[in-house]
């Protein structure tokens, strides 16, 4: 069963929002945050390989990805268990196009995108809870990231899926530097108390965009103070943003180091573009949409 090379795309995400609950004991965090996903993505091409599998990244940001310790091979370690994976070998060329170290889930998306591949083409027949272990072995942003669905992920990892979502443009910014998200948790000295009726009401008015621009402002991001400690980049960049004409909220996504902004209008858009290009000429700065 050889397989011509298939193509996939892996997109990036943004928390929307992000409150740390509190410390578990195996030393990850119990998160609130509002996933959703944006058209800028991560190419994979996946063939057939003769004796071995084997796992290339290229393109712009695959700079310093070890081949030894990623995502992708995590994967592979887990999927080498059941039978019908081992029957093939694969090579699989990932084009790094989100940025790395950057909140924007790239490495995350990439091993969404191929457990679901995997499990469909070689039919694995994974159940759901099945799936919800391999990608919580891998890392939390990992389940959110199996579809491109509006999602708030609470709890020990429960998705509350909207059936919804609004549309709008953002302005992405990463400025080249890279933020490990092990050491901003790490260091992070901000927790928030769960409120079960706000995820209620955000979904009842998830369409009005008024509402929503109110709520995300509110909520924030509870790990913007441990990434400013490590990292005044952001700080100031943040400070930018949030002065820039028709800007309705800019905020750090994840762990970071990217940042966001949603503006009144594409207009004030694309004039934010322009200032940033000529403010941060080496940052990477993009327009991107909600999918």
């Amino acid at each position: 069963m050889m397989l011509t090379k298939k193509s996939l795309k892996a997109y990036g995400k943004i928390n929307l929002y992000l409150k740390v609950i509190k410390k578990l004991k195996n030393k990850y965090h119990e998160i609130e945050s509002l996933f959703c996903f944006f058209n800028i993505y991560d190419e994979i091409f996946v063939s057939t390989n003769r004796t071995y599998n084997q796992i290339i990244f290229t393109g712009k940001f695959s700079k310093g990805i070890s081949n030894t310790n990623n995502t992708v091979l995590k994967l592979f370690n887990i999927l080498k268990k059941y039978p019908k994976f081992n029957k093939l070998k694969f090579k699989i060329r990932i084009v790094k196009n989100i940025p790395q170290g950057s909140g924007f889930g790239g490495g995350s998306a990439d091993v969404s995108v191929l457990l679901n591949f995997f499990n469909k083409y070689l039919k694995l027949n994974l159940k759901k809870n099945t799936i919800s272990s391999i990608c919580n072995k891998i890392g939390a942003d990992v389940e959110p990231s199996l579809n491109t669905n509006f999602k708030i992920l609470y709890g020990s990892n429960k998705i509350i899926e909207f059936k919804k979502k609004p549309k709008f443009n953002l302005l992405l910014v990463y400025p080249n530097c890279f933020n490990s998200t092990k050491n901003i948790y790490l260091s992070n000295k901000i927790f928030s108390k769960k409120n079960n009726s706000e995820i209620y009401f955000l979904k009842k008015n998830i369409l009005n965009m008024n509402y929503l621009i109110k709520f995300l402002n509110y909520k924030g991001n509870d790990l913007e103070q441990s990434a400013f400690k490590k990292n005044k980049t952001i700080l100031k960049l943040l400070t930018f943003l949030k002065k820039l004409k028709g800007c309705k909220i800019a905020r750090m996504t994840g762990s970071g180091s990217a940042c966001f902004a949603v503006f009144e209008n594409n207009a004030h858009l694309a004039e934010a573009i322009l200032t940033l290009k000529k403010h941060y000429k080496s940052y990477w700065i993009r327009k991107a949409k909600i999918i």
